[in-house]
């Protein structure tokens, strides 16, 4: 808009001078003496370059004033690039921490006592009178012998046959025909009674030991020995 009022000024100017200017080529024809004719020629003359100097300096003042003015461009901030937040981490299950559990009280249970029969050594006892081999006798390697023990009843019960018997406990066998024997007969409280096994002596020369019991039911009633020395 602003340029096509400019544009309409400036083509109004270049009229107008063009039209002042021709009028300044115009004489007048001569009618009286020259004198008379010259005075006005300058007086017109000099309106007319008056005339044109302010018609060009409105023109020029019209184009300064109305000349556009460049809008200057101001830079567009460019946004900054925003951050793109970190994944976060998920957090790990917490355990829950479960109830303390109340330990079970302990109930008091009254002790009540089973009775039963249990054999003390004043009811069965018995005592080693002799052993045979001596632990100063020796054999000869292989060779056939009796185990003999003859033993007292010193405690005040008797052995009966039917529950008391003579058994291998432990230590080198040199039983031929089993580990365990039956009594033939009854032993009464201060009676004694022989126990004989067949035995055979190792093949290596040296002193060999063995160990015996006469036992009723699961009871001990004495432990018996035997120490057998072999020789080349």
């Amino acid at each position: 808009m602003i340029s096509i009022k400019l544009g309409l000024r400036i083509l109004a100017m270049v009229v107008l001078v063009t039209i002042l200017a021709g009028c300044t080529n115009a004489t007048a024809t001569p009618t009286s003496s020259p004198t008379s004719i010259q005075q006005p020629t300058t007086i017109q003359q000099a309106t007319f370059d008056l005339l044109r100097t302010q018609a060009a300096q409105t023109v020029v003042a019209n184009l300064t004033q109305n000349a556009p003015t460049n809008t200057p461009v101001l830079p567009t901030a460019t946004p900054a690039p925003t951050n793109t937040p970190a994944p976060t981490s998920t957090p790990l299950p917490t355990n829950t921490p479960l109830p303390p559990t109340s330990l079970p009280t302990a109930t008091f249970v009254p002790w009540t006592s089973t009775p039963y029969y249990t054999a003390t050594s004043t009811a069965y006892n018995c005592t080693i009178t002799s052993v045979t081999p001596k632990t100063t006798d020796t054999l000869k390697a292989g060779q056939d012998f009796d185990g003999n023990w003859v033993v007292k009843n010193t405690g005040t019960s008797g052995w009966l046959m039917v529950d008391t018997d003579f058994k291998y406990v432990s230590g080198t066998k040199f039983q031929t025909k089993g580990d365990l024997f039956d009594f033939k007969s009854d032993v009464a409280v201060g009676a004694s009674y022989t126990v004989i096994v067949d035995m055979l002596a190792p093949t290596d020369a040296g002193t060999y030991l063995a160990s015996w019991a006469i036992v009723r039911s699961n009871q001990t009633i004495c432990t018996l020995n035997l120490t057998v020395v072999v020789v080349k």
